[in-house]
């Protein structure tokens, strides 16, 4: 099957990550699968760009002719990623449809569109979104029918330490700490991060002797709070860490404390997939995720995020249940189930043309 999969970002985005997982997925099954990338794309300054990634013109009005080129005879399949793509595949879709191409649009945000066309255009045959959140967002805007939601998928590279735990505990002074609660942010406030230190230090019990391990925020952001709370000694702040497996191999639990409307947050989705216990915000499409592996919470309820740390922390026997539960849930978010959809999906979708 001929697949392209274009995306408008020129930033190194979620979406667009999906894009690249996406794209790797449905070659590694043996389609012709091509992701177009704008010449501007952080994509391009990576050391080792893959030979499967197509250059835009700098252009936009280029970018159609090339599209063409790619296409070549049909049938194709165009699966778009981001707001100006996808309104471009809705109008050059109508032309194409006589070519024998399909297409579809990736939605990934828990907002309403505001430019409805291009769920109504004739030429857009499926609209996969990735949580149910995000599908009640949209249907105002396109038919049911068309909506598709399809879990986002995380590479099996992202949730496989290449460092030694033993080594990993040693860095981080975790020898014979507490548990280890582990969360991946970064400063934006809507990350939760003060609530999630705030309750931390408010928790009773067994989580006076957890440590708590923030990944991807700035130490001197959040360090002076944890002092101010007088929990400096139970928190560490990573910064920054590109393999976050290397670090959530060593943790007993994972908390994410959004207060936005992430519809199908990477952090928790690898967090599921290393088998964790989780303790989440009732935010966006995080619901979908904690099943029976773990608590959720009210957003903007620190008293409520206490009570679940504390929980999550006193009783063993619950959390290798929800540890358990994570690992069975695991294989709804790997890239190659959801390749494999996407697979069933665009055959239909051909069909129909």
């Amino acid at each position: 099957m001929r697949i392209l999969i274009l995306t408008s970002s020129t930033t190194f985005s979620g979406g667009v990550r999906q894009a690249v997982y996406q794209t790797a997925g449905l070659r590694a099954l043996g389609h012709d699968a091509r992701l177009c990338l704008p010449a501007d794309s952080a994509l391009w300054g990576l050391p080792d760009p893959e030979v499967w990634w197509v250059r835009l013109p700098e252009k936009q009005a280029g970018w159609r002719d090339a599209l063409d080129t790619l296409i070549g005879g049909g049938p194709a399949v165009v699966h778009a990623f981001h707001n100006r793509a996808v309104k471009l595949t809705a109008l050059w879709g109508l032309a194409w449809r006589r070519r024998g191409v399909a297409c579809a649009a990736h939605r990934g945000i828990i907002t309403r569109p505001a430019n409805p066309l291009p769920y109504w255009s004739p030429a857009m045959r499926r609209f996969v979104v990735n949580s149910r959140a995000c599908a009640r967002s949209l249907r105002w805007h396109c038919p049911s029918f068309k909506i598709r939601v399809l879990a986002n998928g995380v590479p099996d590279e992202r949730v496989t330490p290449r460092r030694d735990a033993a080594q990993v505990r040693s860095e981080w002074n975790l020898d014979g700490a507490g548990l280890v609660l582990g969360n991946i942010g970064n400063d934006n406030p809507v990350k939760g991060t003060e609530a999630l230190i705030r309750a931390f230090a408010a928790a009773r019990g067994a989580a006076r002797e957890a440590v708590l391990l923030l990944i991807g925020v700035t130490p001197g952001r959040w360090l002076p709070l944890a002092r101010q709370l007088h929990v400096e000694d139970r928190v560490r702040v990573a910064g920054h860490y590109d393999h976050v497996s290397d670090l959530l191999q060593v943790c007993d639990a994972f908390v994410f404390p959004s207060q936005g409307m992430d519809s199908a947050p990477n952090a928790l989705l690898e967090a599921v997939r290393m088998g964790l216990p989780v303790v989440s915000t009732d935010v966006g499409g995080c619901p979908d995720i904690v099943d029976g592996n773990g608590l959720l919470v009210r957003a903007g309820r620190e008293d409520e995020l206490t009570r679940a740390l504390e929980a999550v922390c006193a009783d063993a026997g619950r959390r290798a249940a929800w540890s358990v539960r994570s690992r069975e849930l695991s294989s709804r978010y790997t890239v190659e189930a959801r390749c494999r959809a996407l697979e069933s999906l665009y055959e239909d979708m051909l069909r129909e043309v």
